[in-house]
């Protein structure tokens, strides 16, 4: 999954706290893409951003959900979670327990349009991970229905072409979402990859 992580980049105090929240994302194998300069975030490149602009689109319609670390408000917070909601992104507004947030943001998470997209958290250091990764099995889920929407070429041999056939053959199972159903129970039964997702 491909997640925006931002923060108010003046919260130097904070860093830490910053690279701990990306390192969970990507350690649970999501791509996180930030303006943050931390490690294991990517970046637009200015040729990615010239054509998603010249397309008419604006970067958070390329990623998955957003997540706002907002301990330290940041005047683009709003406008962030603003833009989330209306290209039905699941975002989770992160704040340190003790802090205040936005009553405007408290009654966008009681709107019926808006309510199953947002998601707004105050969290401890010791919760942080369990938060971070619930939300990541929500997002995916997008309220209970996972769509595929990730193109993946896979190159097989003729073997595994005429298994796939003789397995699907007859069925209303098409091969691919054979291959998505025996993956999803390799990922129930890898404790391995429970680990980092829990």
């Amino acid at each position: 999954m491909q997640i925006y992580f931002s923060a108010n980049k003046d919260a130097q105090d904070l860093k830490n706290r910053f690279q701990k929240i990306i390192d969970i994302l990507t350690n649970a194998g999501n791509s996180v893409m930030s303006d943050l300069g931390l490690q294991k975030s990517a970046r637009f490149s200015e040729t990615d951003i010239e054509k998603i602009r010249s397309a008419g689109q604006t970067l958070l319609e390329q990623m998955d959900a957003l997540i706002i670390e907002a301990t330290v408000r940041s005047p683009e917070n709003g406008y962030l979670v603003a833009l989330a909601l209306t290209h039905k992104k699941p975002t989770l507004f992160l704040h340190q327990k003790g802090t205040d947030i936005d009553k405007n943001l408290l009654s966008l998470q009681k709107e019926k349009n808006t309510q199953h997209l947002l998601h707004i958290q105050s969290y401890s250091e010791d919760k942080l991970k369990n938060i971070l990764l619930e939300f990541i099995n929500l997002a995916e889920k997008k309220a209970g229905k996972q769509l595929p929407k990730i193109k993946f070429t896979l190159r097989i041999t003729p073997r595994i072409e005429r298994y796939l056939h003789w397995k699907t053959h007859n069925t209303k199972i098409s091969k691919a979402d054979f291959l998505r159903e025996e993956i999803e129970k390799m990922i129930e039964k890898d404790e391995e990859f429970k680990k980092y997702n829990q």
